[in-house]
């Protein structure tokens, strides 16, 4: 796996030297970040999901695996913070702990996908992408608002999923491919090239978003999430993948998706709706860096799965 994930780090890193050395204007990063998740990686996930013959087993146990391992989290990062004194971790710091345990980072996890997997896993983790993120964006929200102090707007929230891109553009190709509908070949490849002009300039964006700073870390916080984020949730995935008696497509997707690194974005909603930004960037920063190992040894805790087909 290394041959896959280490040019996805590269163009990461490339994404830091732009930012640090300042080789374009500071415009480029928000520009490119608005193109690429409104327009270029809505055109990947279409294409990519609309091409994938679905069985209703294999939606329904995909969703089982990534889903309750997401819940166990959860509530294992509650009851842990539901023990740890405010003095030591603040409100707005306990949002972002909640953020770095549940959310996957979607570039870095379809990147690495692509060239990692055969093109039915990458597909289904594209699918187990569109079957997460409404409800982490909801749990994220609601965690924000909890610890901010103010009142959680239903009405935002459904805005908010009504209005992603990165689930629209999902539900639409599992919808499109159910339908039994194909697109023109001609608008298809144009389709893919946008796609793979949004896995680049994604990673760029999330490599000019990492924070090298020892500034007002908190090492416990930092340990616990990512802990429980790249070792537990894939470990749990590996678990519910045995005990459904899954397939070892969707056994590979599942874990994969677990093991993934937490997502940039939290950033950003994290300095929105009164969350702790600076550890967020420096869980999102130790965490892309863990996952040159969390996401190989996420393959290893499939023991159990060698005889699936």
């Amino acid at each position: 796996m290394l041959n896959a994930i280490l040019p996805v780090f590269l163009i990461i890193l490339l994404g830091v030297a732009i930012r640090h050395y300042e080789w374009l204007p500071e415009a480029f990063f928000p520009s490119i970040e608005k193109f690429s998740y409104n327009i270029a990686f809505p055109a990947l996930l279409f294409a990519g999901t609309a091409k994938l013959s679905y069985h209703g087993s294999q939606v329904g146990e995909l969703a089982l695996a990534t889903l309750l391992p997401t819940a166990a989290m959860a509530l294992l990062t509650l009851l842990g913070l539901l023990f740890t004194p405010r003095a030591a971790l603040p409100d707005a710091a306990r949002s972002s702990v909640f953020q770095g345990v549940i959310r996957p980072n979607t570039y870095f996890g379809v990147a690495v996908s692509a060239l990692y997997f055969e093109p039915r896993v990458a597909a289904l983790v594209m699918l187990a992408l569109a079957l997460g993120l409404p409800v982490v964006n909801v749990l994220s929200i609601l965690a924000l608002s909890w610890w901010s102090g103010s009142k959680v707007d239903a009405g935002r929230v459904l805005r908010t999923l009504g209005s992603n891109p990165i689930i629209l553009s999902t539900v639409g190709g599992v919808l499109f491919s159910l339908a039994g509908l194909s697109l023109p070949t001609p608008l298809m490849n144009t389709l893919d090239i946008l796609g793979k002009a949004s896995l680049c300039l994604g990673l760029i964006c999330v490599g000019s978003g990492l924070v090298f700073s020892l500034q007002g870390l908190r090492p416990l916080a930092l340990g616990f999430t990512s802990a429980l984020k790249l070792l537990a949730m894939p470990l749990a995935a590996a678990l519910v993948c045995r005990l459904l008696g899954a397939s070892l497509p969707v056994a590979l997707a599942a874990c994969f998706y677990c093991a993934l690194p937490t997502a940039p974005n939290a950033y950003i909603m994290s300095k929105q709706m009164g969350g702790d930004a600076r550890l967020m960037a420096a869980l999102i920063t130790l965490q892309t860096l863990l996952a040159v190992i969390s996401v190989p040894l996420s393959r290893g805790f499939l023991p159990w799965l060698e005889g699936m087909v």
